[in-house]
């Protein structure tokens, strides 16, 4: 079967870079990084971020990838040789390792299995018996959707605890995550996730410990010293030429979150997902991770179908761009993400484009009950239009 989704916009469901509405686009004005109406926006934006964290800790804006902040983390709070835990469950966990181990740390990984519930007493007992001084881990590890209990984690945590620091990308703002009360030293983000941006502009929160640990003398940096954005974070001085447009379309997009209600815009990521989820089983589809998260979705193929056909098909005939798998999950799984940002019209056409694809690669699939599974979503607004 053609199912005609009603649409020639192509669109992006993929779990990020996500969807970046022409709205956001449009909001963006011609304006010089040393000006006082950016200044303005980079203070806005840092307090939003700080705001959605829970915490008066300092924000600082990086104008690089996800990983460049996660590179920041590790250059301003290590020494060579420092002892360093890993809680990894996919491929974003193990690039903390890949950093620590460039930075010259002693980086051991507890590694679990693409999928697997991230096991909390497992963790504690590594803690316990490695004395690791940082403890490093993914809170959603988008390439397997796995989410993981990070308020437990920390309460797991032995004394002298170690430094906890958190890749917050896939997370922040589709998933609760309380800096303070959950006792995090460190916290990573990035503007291409549910921050409805282009990618290239990352921030990072810095709670007591951690600003204590980035003030000590270490191995000399310079892009990525804290020390400088440090400087001027107070007026919104960048020390380098920041990424001016995606920094005001991250700033319209948590303006518009904020309008809402952080806690809404994270109902509005659970409410989605979870209708997501449960239309996608009528189409064949089963979730992978254990502990699925509301910022990711990632299902099983059947066996047999292969994610790069299915890809390409979504692409060619509805203009919709999914993820596939990365590593050993090559071709067995279909990723998507951060449903909270569309409304019910984008989600029923994706569910639709599914459907065809699904079918035309002689996968049973119950195209009316997948629909039914949408009705809690249905009159959800898009929050771009």
């Amino acid at each position: 079967m053609t199912i005609m989704t009603g649409s020639d916009e192509n669109f992006v469901i993929a779990p990020g870079p996500v969807h970046v509405h022409r709205s956001l686009r449009d909001a963006v004005k011609p304006m010089h990084h040393r000006s006082d109406a950016f200044r303005k926006i980079a203070r806005e934006t840092a307090s939003m971020i700080a705001e959605l964290l829970e915490t008066k800790s300092p924000v600082y804006i990086l104008t690089a990838s996800g990983t460049g902040t996660m590179e920041a983390a590790v250059a301003n709070l290590t020494n060579p040789g420092d002892r360093v835990l890993i809680v990894s469950g996919g491929k974003f966990g193990d690039r903390w390792g890949e950093i620590f181990q460039a930075y010259g740390c002693r980086s051991e990984t507890l590694q679990f299995e693409h999928g697997e519930a991230i096991d909390i007493a497992a963790v504690a007992e590594a803690a316990r018996a490695g004395n690791p001084e940082i403890l490093a881990c993914t809170h959603v590890e988008s390439s397997t959707g796995l989410l993981l209990d990070l308020e437990e984690l920390s309460q797991s945590l032995p004394e002298p605890r170690p430094l906890l620091l958190v890749d917050g990308i896939a997370s922040l703002g589709a998933e609760e995550l309380k800096m303070n009360d959950w006792r995090v030293d460190a916290v990573v983000a990035a503007s291409q996730k549910a921050f409805a941006s282009p990618p290239g502009v990352g921030f990072i929160a810095l709670g007591p410990r951690a600003l204590e640990l980035a003030k000590q003398p270490g191995p000399a940096n310079y892009y990525f010293d804290l020390s400088r954005y440090e400087a001027g974070r107070e007026t919104g001085d960048l020390p380098f030429t920041p990424a001016i447009d995606t920094i005001q379309m991250v700033h319209e997009a948590l303006g518009r979150a904020k309008g809402i209600g952080w806690g809404q815009m994270r109902e509005r990521h659970r409410l989605a997902a979870e209708a997501f989820t449960a239309a996608a089983r009528h189409l064949g589809l089963e979730p992978f991770p254990q502990n699925p998260s509301s910022a990711v979705q990632v299902f099983l193929l059947p066996d047999n179908c292969n994610n790069s056909n299915i890809l390409e098909l979504l692409v060619e005939r509805h203009g919709i761009i999914a993820a596939g798998g990365q590593g050993s999950l090559d071709g067995r799984i279909v990723r998507v993400g951060f449903l909270g940002l569309h409304g019910g019209r984008r989600l029923v056409r994706a569910v639709r484009a599914l459907a065809d694809v699904l079918s035309e690669l002689g996968c049973h699939v119950d195209l009316p009950a997948a629909e039914r599974a949408l009705k809690p979503v249905m009159d959800l607004e898009d929050i771009f239009a």
